[in-house]
C-alpha cells in the first residue's frame, strides 16, 4: 500500500513539471508587451502623402525616399540636445581673459608710477625742511602782485636750486596728469609713453622761458618780461605741489573716486591757468596800446602753440 502511495506522488510530482515546462516554453513563443523594441527601422517614410481630395491638388507634398548615399551620412540626433551652451561658454572666458589682460595691463602700465610720485614727496620733504619760509611766500604771491615782487627781488641775485628741485616736481605731477587722461582714453601705456610726455612737457617749458628772455633782450620789455617769467614759474611751482595728493588718488584710487580727482585736477589746473594769464595782462597793461602785435605774436608763438604740439605728439603716439 505504501509503495502505491509512493509511485502515486511520484506521478503527479512529474505530471506538475511537465505541465510547468510547457506552459513555460509557451509564454517564450508569446511577445512581451513591456519589451522595447527598436522601432526606427521598421519606420518608413510615404512615397507621397496626399490630402483630402476636396484640397487642391497643388498642395501636395512628397517627401522623397533617402537614397543609398545619403543613409550613411545620415545620424539621428536628440532634438532636446542643446550643443551651443559649450561655444557662448568659451566665447565668454575668452572675453574675460582678455578683459583680465588688458586691466592687469593697465595696472602694470600704471604701476611705476608710484616711484615718480615717492619721488615727488622726497623733493617736496626737502624743499619743506631747508625753505618753507620761502614756500610761504610763493603761496601769497599767487594772490597779491606785492608780494610777487618783493619775492622776485629776494631770488634777483640768482635761481636758487630748490626753485630747480620745485621745477622738477611740477614737471613730474603734470606729466602724471597727462599720462593719466593718454591711457584713459583707451590707448596702450607704459613708462616710454610717460617719459616722452615728459621730456616734450619740459622741452616745451625751457623753449618757452628762453624766448621771454630772448624777447625781452630784444624788444625794450626786458623788466616785464623777468616778470612775467617768474610769475610763471611761481605758479607751476604751486600746481604742482597741489598735484601730489590728486596724483595718488588719480592713479591708486577706485575708479569714482579717481575720476574725480581727475576732475578737481583738471579744474586747478584751468583755474590757476586763468589767473596766471589775468597776472600776464596785468604785467604788459602799459604795453598794450602801442606793442599790441608784439603782444599778440607772443601769445600765438608761445602759449598756444606750445599746447598744439603737446596735442599734437600725442597724437602720434596714439
Amino acid at each position: 500500500m505504501k509503495i502505491l502511495i509512493t509511485y502515486k506522488r511520484s506521478i503527479l510530482l512529474s505530471g506538475l513539471i511537465m505541465l510547468l515546462f510547457f506552459l513555460h516554453a509557451d509564454a517564450q513563443r508569446r511577445s512581451n508587451p513591456f519589451e522595447i523594441k527598436q522601432r526606427l527601422k521598421a519606420m518608413h517614410i510615404t512615397d507621397t502623402l496626399t490630402l483630402d481630395p476636396v484640397v487642391d491638388t497643388s498642395l501636395t507634398a512628397t517627401i522623397k525616399e533617402p537614397t543609398a548615399d545619403n543613409k550613411e551620412n545620415q545620424t539621428v540626433t536628440n532634438p532636446f540636445e542643446v550643443d551651443h551652451i559649450p561655444i557662448l561658454r568659451s566665447s565668454i572666458s575668452k572675453k574675460s581673459e582678455k578683459l583680465k589682460t588688458e586691466t592687469e595691463g593697465t595696472q602694470y602700465s600704471s604701476r611705476f608710477l608710484l616711484w615718480f610720485l615717492l619721488l615727488s614727496c622726497a623733493l617736496l620733504a626737502i624743499i619743506l625742511n631747508t625753505r618753507s619760509k620761502s614756500l610761504h611766500l610763493m603761496s601769497r604771491s599767487l594772490f597779491n602782485e606785492n608780494v610777487l615782487k618783493l619775492f622776485q627781488r629776494e631770488e634777483s641775485k640768482g635761481l636758487g636750486s630748490y626753485l630747480l628741485i620745485l621745477y622738477l616736481n611740477y614737471f613730474i605731477n603734470i606729466s602724471i596728469i597727462v599720462y593719466m587722461l593718454y591711457i584713459g582714453s583707451g590707448l596702450s601705456g607704459g613708462i616710454k609713453v610717460y617719459l616722452i610726455i615728459f621730456a616734450v612737457i619740459m622741452a616745451l617749458y625751457l623753449l618757452k622761458h628762453f624766448a621771454l628772455y630772448l624777447y625781452g633782450y630784444i624788444f625794450p620789455v626786458k623788466k616785464n618780461t623777468d616778470m612775467y617769467n617768474f610769475t610763471i614759474m611761481v605758479f607751476n611751482h604751486m600746481m604742482g605741489i597741489g598735484l601730489i595728493p590728486l596724483n595718488f588718488l588719480i592713479v591708486f584710487a577706485p575708479a569714482d573716486i579717481a575720476n574725480i580727482a581727475l576732475w578737481i585736477a583738471l579744474i586747478g589746473i584751468l583755474l590757476l591757468l586763468a589767473l596766471r594769464s589775468l597776472r600776464g595782462l596785468f604785467i604788459v597793461s602799459e604795453y598794450v596800446s602801442h606793442r599790441l602785435f608784439q603782444i599778440i605774436v607772443y601769445l600765438c608763438a608761445f602759449e598756444v602753440a606750445p599746447l598744439l604740439i603737446l596735442a599734437k605728439t600725442i597724437m602720434n603716439m596714439s
